[in-house]
């Protein structure tokens, strides 16, 4: 997933490194929207500094990735190439890693719809706690 901040950069890194050994058509870009920003916890938009009568906007972030999925017509491809199960790592946490198969087989021998793994945080840690989920 991409934003217009980051989309071009994106494609150019992955065009200029060969798709890291994939095929162009194995990698899809899903360009987020922006949204406005908030201030703060009383949910004030958020200025832009140089221009009053401007709200500041932001890539929509990890909200946005189901609705792309189906407007792009991604999950209609996935599910017509049988594809049975989908994998949401939207974190840098990289101990997720070692409890995805884990999850997965749990997913597929309880024939779950959905499953969540999370991990522990520290309070006040900028982090969300579900750090991924299988559809």
């Amino acid at each position: 997933m991409t934003s217009d901040d980051t989309h071009a950069r994106t494609l150019q890194l992955l065009e200029s490194n060969s798709y890291f050994g994939m095929k162009p058509t194995q990698v899809k870009l899903l360009k987020q929207e922006k949204v406005a920003c908030l201030a703060d916890n009383d949910a004030r938009l958020a200025v832009d500094p140089k221009n009053k009568y401007r709200i500041q906007t932001k890539p929509h972030g990890h909200g946005d990735v189901h609705s792309l999925l189906y407007s792009s017509g991604l999950l209609k491809e996935w599910k017509d190439a049988g594809l049975r199960w989908v994998l949401f790592f939207q974190d840098t946490n990289g101990l997720l890693f070692k409890a995805i198969p884990a999850g997965l087989g749990v997913s597929a021998t309880k024939e779950y719809h959905v499953n969540s793994l999370s991990v522990p945080r520290k309070a006040k840690e900028a982090i969300g706690g579900i750090r991924g989920y299988l559809l």
